[in-house]
């Protein structure tokens, strides 16, 4: 009997040391965008679309992640495949969280962190000289039979309109030294009920196919917008990419920390693709030495890392809108 219960026991241990690995596992399996590969192709030159012709690099990384993602030779990615990144993206996240607001290229003044954005536009807009609205009221008096009381009127009119229109003149002079800056479009946004039945900017999403400098430097400028002019808390402000450099990859993750954190639509495939570069590079080659340095500290993630951001997202009342704008046209430039 005792014998018994000592293998029970010994059972049981086992079974609680099994699923406690299972938990740790777990949270180190990545799970890459499923859609990944289908937005891969090649340029009529042969180059990966990921790929910046004028970069031996960039071209070399390009073909060694694609083999590594199983893209036949020969395939034809889409015309615009930054266009079809966000799409792809707003699809598999929206299905797997259909309660919330996940739309493409929304302004953020929309949300309620940034919904005072919009006050001044708006005002801008439809602001007409109160001045000028009296004079309607001063042609009707005009028009009334002679009395004591029509001669109160107008002369209380004139003292108004003379009023109105010093107020006028500053609001002019107001809306004319106000800058004008072109309220922030996110290329992705998730959204969901805030208080008052607002919609709260819960993630923002930069969607980047691939990166140059000044790509680069708007997705850090549009992070830096984005904490500097809310008026709440500061969404999850993240790039989604497929580049493969880690030069430019630093320039992101590298930064002010205007960005939290760069997704990689395939992580383990940029890996090993780099990985297998490098073993054909000298022993300490800056670039594998760079991307492990960014891995380690968290800066560059996979993508199942967003889909987990997202569905830590509070349950939400608010329904999902369909994002029924068209998708813009464009082409893949032979950069």
């Amino acid at each position: 009997m005792l014998a018994l219960r000592v293998r029970t026991n010994f059972s049981h241990a086992n079974f609680l040391i099994l699923c406690v690995a299972s938990v740790h596992l777990a949270q180190w399996v990545t799970v890459p965008a499923r859609f990944a590969a289908q937005l891969c192709g090649y340029r009529r030159h042969g180059t990966p679309n990921t790929s910046d012709n004028n970069d031996s690099q960039s071209k070399e990384l390009g073909h060694a992640l694609f083999e590594q993602l199983g893209v036949i030779a020969g395939q034809v990615g889409p015309t615009d495949p930054g266009t079809a990144l966000e799409e792809a993206t707003r699809l598999d996240l929206a299905t797997r969280r259909p309660d919330l607001s996940i739309r493409r290229s929304r302004s953020v003044a929309e949300f309620s962190q940034y919904r005072h954005l919009a006050v001044l536009p708006s005002f801008s807009k439809t602001y007409k000289p109160v001045s000028r609205a009296m004079d309607e009221l001063q042609e009707l008096a005009n028009r009334l039979p002679k009395s004591a009381e029509a001669t109160k009127l107008k002369s209380a009119l004139r003292r108004k309109v003379a009023q109105y229109a010093k107020q006028d003149v500053l609001t002019r002079q107001m809306l004319l030294e106000m800058p004008e800056e072109a309220i922030l479009k996110v290329d992705l946004t998730v959204g969901g009920a805030g208080a008052n039945d607002d919609i709260h900017m819960y993630a923002g999403v930069s969607a980047k196919w691939s990166l140059r400098t000044d790509r680069a430097q708007d997705c850090i400028s549009q992070g830096s917008r984005l904490a500097t002019q809310r008026r709440g808390a500061m969404p999850h402000f993240a790039v989604l990419t497929m580049e493969p450099r880690p030069a430019m990859l630093r320039i992101l993750a590298d930064g002010s920390g205007a960005i939290d954190c760069v997704y990689h639509l395939d992580l383990p495939a940029l890996t090993r693709a780099i990985e297998e570069v490098a073993s054909t590079k000298p022993s300490r080659w800056s670039p594998k030495r760079t991307f492990d340095r960014l891995i380690q500290q968290g800066r560059i993630r996979d993508y199942d890392e967003l889909v987990r951001t997202v569905q830590r997202v509070p349950k939400t009342e608010l329904l999902a809108e369909s994002d029924s704008a068209p998708s813009p046209a464009g082409a893949d430039p032979d950069v």
